[in-house]
């Protein structure tokens, strides 16, 4: 073989190993309901030095854990997440989503439970809610539901004190939503499995939305949909139970800083659990 060919071949497995995210360790049972899952997943703009970080996945039982709501706009103050799960007794948490550039306390998208309406108007472009808290017993403790695919979205919304509105990253049908970006950062997402289990997902190396996306439907996860919650040093997840502690962090959106994050910020509206 040339010497050419060889660079040549080379050159095409550093092109094509960052599509495909590194699955590593098995599921690891945090407590009953309660599990998590590590893949190494290759930094888009870091790749040439060969960089690779962690995307974390934690699973969660909806019978076995109650679903709530953390807020500002309740509690007082803004909190990082080790101070939510302190705060409220979260055994995980993790952001409900974006918030307001003009007013830090309120979310992009439509948010409230039953002691707090954090933002009553539903965003037109954000297909994804999660439905939580259900007005019924009768009722499954949580909901998935999407925009584009659910004609009874807002009956289903009716039926729960607690709800969140954000992006979709990928469709009920399994489709990737996004198109490529030259826009990388760090991320976090929530979403839902076909066993009707929610997941947590933290991703802190800087990937597109389209990565981002790609990543969560080839990942053996089993997904009915997803939503993005927060991106930058602002995403960020912290797990405290039975021993275990996993702090989450975001990474800088741009090389401005120098340096790399490594703590919480602030967040103004987090998604926790919390053991029944």
């Amino acid at each position: 073989m040339s010497a050419f060919l060889v660079r040549a071949v080379l050159a095409l497995l550093v092109i094509c190993l960052p599509l495909a995210p590194a699955h590593a360790e098995e599921w690891r049972v945090l407590a009953s309901g309660l599990e998590l899952r590590e893949f190494l997943i290759p930094d888009q703009v870091g790749d040439l030095e060969g960089r690779q970080g962690g995307m974390a996945v934690l699973r969660i039982n909806p019978d076995m854990y109650h679903v709530r709501l953390g807020s500002a706009l309740n509690s007082g103050r803004m909190r990082s997440m080790q101070e939510w799960s302190l705060h409220s007794r979260f055994v995980a948490v993790i952001n409900a989503g974006m918030f307001r550039a003009d007013d830090r306390m309120r979310s992009t998208g439509y948010m409230r439970d039953a002691s707090v309406e954090i933002n009553p108007y539903i965003h037109p472009n954000y297909g994804a809610f999660l439905a939580f808290q259900p007005r019924k017993s009768s009722l499954p403790p949580l909901r998935w539901v999407d925009r584009k695919s659910d004609p009874d979205w807002q009956d289903v919304l009716a039926d729960y004190d607690g709800i969140i509105q954000n992006y979709r990253l990928i469709s009920r049908e399994r489709e990737n939503l996004w198109e490529q970006s030259p826009s990388r950062h760090s991320g976090a997402a929530i979403a839902m499995d076909r066993d009707g289990r929610l997941l947590f997902i933290h991703c802190r190396p800087r990937l597109s939305m389209y990565e981002f996306a790609q990543a969560l439907l080839d990942l053996p996860l089993d997904l009915i949909g997803a939503m993005y919650v927060e991106g930058g040093a602002d995403a960020a997840m912290y797990i405290d139970v039975d021993g275990y502690v996993g702090r989450f962090v975001g990474e800088y959106r741009s090389d401005f800083f120098q340096g790399s994050n490594r703590n919480f910020w602030p967040a103004p509206n987090v998604l926790g659990v919390q053991p029944r």
